[in-house]
């Protein structure tokens, strides 16, 4: 939670509380579901019924008869209690006002026993009291763990509550304390102080290694994190760089070398020259003995698609390894390298044998991209398809087959010995058949006829494109179509047949009327509708679609798409080259908004080499056209 707290903070957004609707407001005095909740824990699990509750009648009544009871737990003599207490009370009033009951039980437990409650209660106390107050409090705590909690509050970026006196804070007795104060120093208007800071931030970093992210920190940034996002914040690339070597060399502690592999991270999200500057300094410790610097080396290799190429060799030799060789499978097969194929089959066999909800799902989604790259590399899918098809054998849950069906999806036609697995899904859940199913069968293709009958059976968008794709009978799609508005408003599968039908004998004059209504809408339809518009309209469409698809030049989902449809416009898509220039000459990676720091990267390395592959071809297409009318 830490971490998606800070990647909310960066963005300028309070952390989502996952509230599932409108709950019932209990009657006075009826607060059994909330003692319940307290003590299974429930409170704090994103979505669950109890914390969308409590946030639903705390919204209507910030001091009413939930608050005070929930702090009638503040003096629990359970510790687990207090620290679910006022975790949800954080949570709660996360950067903004509360009543004043609140910012008392906070004050008060800035001397309780346990550091994960002083911790929570000083960043409680600094969100609900007045800047005073809060002030006030940390003049009169002398307790370490506390005090850094509240002077890491009071100096967040985010935080727009007055800052203490920073540089009385410089000589702090506490390590920590005056680290987040030579780091809340840093600023724009004074370059010329950076120097000194910096030296002063690595007096102290030894000391604060580890402090800074414990258990309970609200914000679990580590002291090289937050150094880090100084340096990148000012675009200080070069220095950035430099701190990375000096800090990972072998000469110096375990602790200090983790800070500076940190750094390193940091800088690959920011920078796109950072991956090729830094990796040697990774890889060099993916060489040393096993510990928890190679291991955090390694996952920051494998975390970046640029990096990962760039260490082939060295991830690959890890894949072996216990501990590490998930990561590096994953990082090397999501560069296309054929080595990582049977370790990412072992792992899909591992995670298969789980419950569906055993990989999280980002990680589940990466593991579906790096299969979908060793295809796209032309790797052997005898192996990666026998695994899927042994999890369908076993797990046939439809909740739980998204992870195979992804990987018979990457290989399309070469999965065709699936085809006897996916008609029994079909068989056995009928209409519950997921879309993921038919999907797979599409990709499959022509391979896939003996499924036709059973798709005939079903009205779905999913089940028509599948029979389009497998039998290529434009019948099946003007006959979806037929069945469809005239104005349609979105619809994937809808873009997709009708760019099928463009490029295979053209559009009817009430299918093009459908295909404009797409186009005309922005978002994904119109990036989906834009390849049928290019086929069927031709150049008379380029300014139009070069207006449009510009738009999306920067988007981390629609981009890709545009990109193919300008590429497939050859020489009529020359005046974008200027704007991709632009986009690819940037030393700072796009904005993206995905929710996971190492996806964005990884997003902007995927965009930039398509941005890069387009503008190689549209241009090659005028040197083409050069040389014949010469």
């Amino acid at each position: 939670m830490g971490e998606d707290r800070a990647h909310d903070e960066r963005k300028g957004r309070h952390a989502p509380h996952s509230v599932n609707g409108p709950a019932a407001v209990a009657p006075p005095g009826d607060h059994g579901w909330l003692d319940a909740a307290i003590l299974s824990g429930d409170v704090l699990i994103p979505g669950s019924d109890g914390r969308s509750r409590v946030f639903a009648e705390v919204g209507a009544d910030r001091d009413g008869p939930v608050t005070r009871h929930l702090l009638t737990f503040a003096a629990d003599d359970r510790t687990s209690v207090r620290r679910t207490v006022f975790a949800l009370l954080e949570h709660l009033f996360f950067q903004r006002s509360g009543p004043p009951s609140v910012a008392g039980a906070a004050e008060a437990a800035l001397t309780d026993v346990d550091p994960q409650v002083r911790r929570t209660a000083a960043a409680l106390l600094v969100s609900t009291a007045d800047p005073d107050r809060a002030a006030a409090a940390l003049h009169a705590c002398s307790e370490p763990v506390a005090r850094i909690a509240l002077v890491d509050a009071l100096t967040r970026p985010a935080s727009t509550r007055p800052r203490p006196d920073l540089n009385r804070l410089r000589s702090d007795p506490v390590p920590a304390v005056r680290l987040l104060a030579n780091v809340a120093l840093f600023s724009g208007d004074d370059p010329a102080a950076w120097t000194r800071l910096d030296t002063a931030v690595r007096a102290d970093l030894d000391a604060s290694a580890g402090v800074l992210d414990a258990s309970g920190s609200v914000l679990r940034l580590t002291a090289g994190e937050r150094w880090a996002r100084v340096l990148t914040g000012f675009d200080r690339e070069g220095d950035c760089y430099g701190w990375v070597r000096r800090l990972t060399d072998s000469a110096e502690k375990a602790q200090v070398r983790r800070e500076g592999v940190r750094m390193a991270v940091e800088a690959m999200r920011q920078w796109r020259a950072a991956p090729t500057r830094l990796a040697p300094v990774l890889t060099a410790c993916l060489k040393e003995d096993p510990s928890e610097v190679r291991s955090s080396a390694l996952r920051a290799v494998a975390a970046s698609l640029t990096a990962s190429r760039l260490a082939a060799d060295d991830l690959a030799a890890t894949l072996d390894d216990p501990e590490l060789g998930a990561p590096a499978a994953v990082g090397l097969g999501s560069t296309g390298d054929h080595r990582a194929v049977p370790h990412l089959v072992r792992l899909v066999l591992t995670e298969g044998s789980r419950s569906g909800d055993a990989l999280a799902g980002r990680e589940e989604a990466r593991l579906a991209k790096a299969f979908r790259a060793v295809a796209r590399a032309g790797a052997d899918p005898r192996a990666p398809v026998a695994a899927a098809r042994q999890i369908l054998a076993e797990q046939p849950d439809p909740c739980a087959v998204a992870l195979p069906m992804s990987v018979l999806a990457a290989f399309g036609p070469a999965a065709a010995s699936a085809v006897p697995e996916l008609i029994a899904m079909i068989r056995v859940l009928g209409n519950d058949t997921p879309g993921c199913v038919f999907d797979v069968l599409g990709r499959i293709g022509p391979a896939a006829e003996p499924a036709v009958p059973l798709l005939r059976q079903h009205s779905t968008q999913s089940a028509a494109l599948a029979l389009l794709r497998i039998t290529s009978d434009r019948a099946v799609a003007d006959r979806y179509l037929a069945g469809r508005p005239e104005e349609l408003r979105h619809g994937h599968v809808a873009a997709e047949l009708l760019t099928w039908l463009a490029g295979h004998g053209g559009l009817t004059t009430r299918q093009h009327r459908q295909l404009r209504s797409l186009f005309r809408r922005p978002g994904f339809g119109q990036v989906e509708s834009a390849g049928a518009v290019w086929l069927h309209e031709g150049p008379a469409a380029a300014a139009e679609l070069l207006e449009v698809l510009t738009g999306y030049l920067s988007d981390d989902m629609r981009g890709p798409e545009a990109l193919r449809v300008l590429t497939a416009m050859g020489p009529h898509a020359l005046p974008i080259i200027d704007r991709l220039d632009r986009s690819t000459a940037s030393r700072r990676r796009a904005g993206f908004d995905i929710g996971d720091w190492d996806a964005e990267m990884r997003a902007d390395e995927m965009l930039l080499a398509a941005s890069l592959d387009a503008r190689e071809r549209i241009a090659g297409d005028r040197r083409k056209a050069v040389t014949e009318s010469g």
